[in-house]
């Protein structure tokens, strides 16, 4: 019992650091896909459903960063290319988006950092 408990305990803590890791770790040179699970949340999150168009779409990040381009792809469509307007680094960032029609958009982001590391994500939404 003491062995079972103990080796349970040890696994409970590894797995505990597994998930605890730096949201800077792998930034040097790399572009990482960003997910909630690294702190970064969006709106339109991923999978959301919308009731119209968005306005805008939002980033927040654990550190201060600048939105650089959204890229909404919806299959069949030209893609579209917002640049964010330019504004300092910030914690939520954001950029306005034009008018959407319903369907399934594939939005994909990109974000620099005061110091030069960059990151990308990619989220799902619907238009309805």
């Amino acid at each position: 019992m003491m062995r079972t408990l103990a080796f349970t305990t040890a696994l409970a803590l590894t797995a505990g650091a597994a998930f605890a890791q730096d949201p800077h770790s792998g930034h040097a040179g790399m572009h990482p896909q960003a997910s909630a699970a690294s702190g970064i949340v969006t709106n339109p999150a991923d999978g959301a459903m919308t009731h119209g168009s968005p306005e805008r779409f939002n980033v927040t990040f654990p550190h201060p960063m600048m939105l650089r381009t959204v890229t909404l792809t919806m299959e069949g469509q030209a893609p579209i290319v917002v640049t964010a307007p330019e504004a300092p680094a910030a914690l939520s960032v954001g950029a306005p988006l034009p008018r959407l029609a319903p369907g399934i958009y594939r939005a994909t982001w990109a974000a620099e950092a005061p110091d030069g590391h960059r990151m990308t994500g990619t989220v799902s939404f619907m238009v309805h």
